[in-house]
């Protein structure tokens, strides 16, 4: 199969590290090394993310032969934890979940992914609703058993089983939502947008940057309300999803006269504890070497440094990735 050949050529090339540059070079002219990242969907920002990724490995180890493939939250742990690609691009969210074996993993413990460097700090959860419905706050929701029409992305999403956790740690479930005489759609936002438009929804969540477009453009035309994370539901929410507290700060749309505490996810570039160190190592040196390069990729981006790329998340660090930053903050 492609992925042991890939790992045979991994072992090589942790065997020629042993050598001086002069025997690792020649080596390495008679067998060039392959290394697959998974990002997302063709044209996406994780696709843009992971080809940035691809090209600093390829300015930096011109043997190497680097391929980025779109891929899918979810299915990228999978692929990467059995060994069917070296790295790939995921949340922490979902990678937690996938170590731990809960859904949407069906009870298969992924307990070998690790982390190699974080590629995006910060993607806040946004809960947005509709000033209409009478909620300024998600105990509104339960108190007054608002019959939300809201959309959670598509089934196994981040945003799904992010929103799914949220409203459980205020006692309330999808079910609820539908027994109030609401309903929860799995719909990509972008058309959950047009949904709102046609009045047939007046609800949101969403995890990414902000502000994102979409929502200061639908503040424009609807009354939105962003809604906060109390404290002591954050603490529950960040234990159960390995997600850290987070403010967005008032002003930061058009709409949100008020700061608003919630969490944060993270994207990752991970791989498995299978993962010879020295690959591991020669990959962070590419993409601390082109970090100017990775700047320019996008915007999301921009902030990229090995401060940001080491910070504490949930996942184990592969032991190579734990080294080198260490070694870096000499």
């Amino acid at each position: 199969m492609e992925w042991r050949k890939s790992l045979a050529c991994a072992l090589a090339l942790a065997g020629m590290m042993a050598f001086g540059p002069g025997v690792r070079q020649a080596a390495l002219a008679a067998d060039t090394h392959n290394l697959t990242i998974l990002g997302g969907g063709s044209g996406g920002l994780w696709a843009i993310i992971s080809e940035g990724v691809g090209e600093t490995l390829r300015r930096s180890m011109p043997n190497v032969r680097v391929t980025t493939e779109p891929g899918k939250d979810g299915p990228n742990q999978v692929m990467t934890s059995r060994g069917e690609v070296q790295f790939a691009l995921a949340t922490d969210v979902l990678t937690l979940k996938a170590i731990k074996g809960e859904a949407p993993f069906k009870g298969r413990k992924l307990d070998n992914l690790r982390l190699v460097a974080v590629m995006n700090p910060i993607n806040a959860l946004q809960f947005f609703v509709d000033a209409k419905t009478g909620a300024k706050s998600i105990q509104d929701i339960k108190d007054k058993k608002i019959p939300l029409r809201i959309t959670v992305n598509r089934q196994g999403t981040l945003i799904d089983v992010a929103t799914e956790e949220l409203l459980k740690t205020y006692g309330i479930t999808y079910s609820d939502i539908a027994k109030w005489g609401g309903k929860v759609h799995k719909i990509p936002g972008p058309e959950a947008t047009d949904l709102w438009d046609a009045g047939q929804m007046d609800a949101i969540v969403e995890v990414s940057q902000f502000p994102t477009s979409r929502f200061y453009e639908l503040g424009q035309k609807h009354d939105l309300i962003m809604l906060p994370i109390d404290p002591a539901n954050q603490e529950k929410l960040n234990k159960e999803l390995g997600t850290s507290s987070l403010t967005i700060p008032a002003g930061t749309y058009s709409f949100q006269k008020e700061d608003c505490p919630t969490v944060s996810s993270q994207l990752l570039l991970i791989t498995s504890a299978d993962q010879p160190d020295e690959v591991i190592t020669g990959v962070l040196k590419a993409m601390t070497a082109n970090i100017d390069y990775l700047h320019s990729v996008h915007a999301n981006l921009r902030d990229l440094s090995p401060e940001t790329m080491s910070a504490n998340t949930s996942i184990p660090m592969h032991p190579a990735a734990e080294k080198f930053f260490r070694e870096l903050k000499k």
